[in-house]
């Protein structure tokens, strides 16, 4: 899934599931005024927190970022809600 794609999910609050080399990650959104809103987790461990598109793309597991990741990913791998 290309970054753009990524970014118009996020822009819409749209939450995003994906699963990565067997692990299965979220990205959620907090519904208050945080400057850090957007949430990034392996499912069931502590979430990091970014404020916008460009922090949670530059994001590592292991040593690829999530923008890299995205990218190799087939879209079979997403789930949106």
């Amino acid at each position: 899934m290309t970054s753009e794609r990524i970014e118009t999910l996020i822009d819409e609050n749209r939450e995003i599931e994906f699963i990565y080399k067997g692990t299965r990650y979220s990205i959620t959104y907090y519904n208050d005024n945080r400057e850090k809103y957007i949430s990034v987790c392996e499912f069931y461990k502590e979430p990091i927190d970014v404020k916008n598109v460009d922090e949670l793309l530059k994001l590592k597991i292991g040593k690829y970022t999530l923008k890299e990741i995205f990218e190799s990913l087939p879209d079979s791998a997403f789930d949106i809600y």
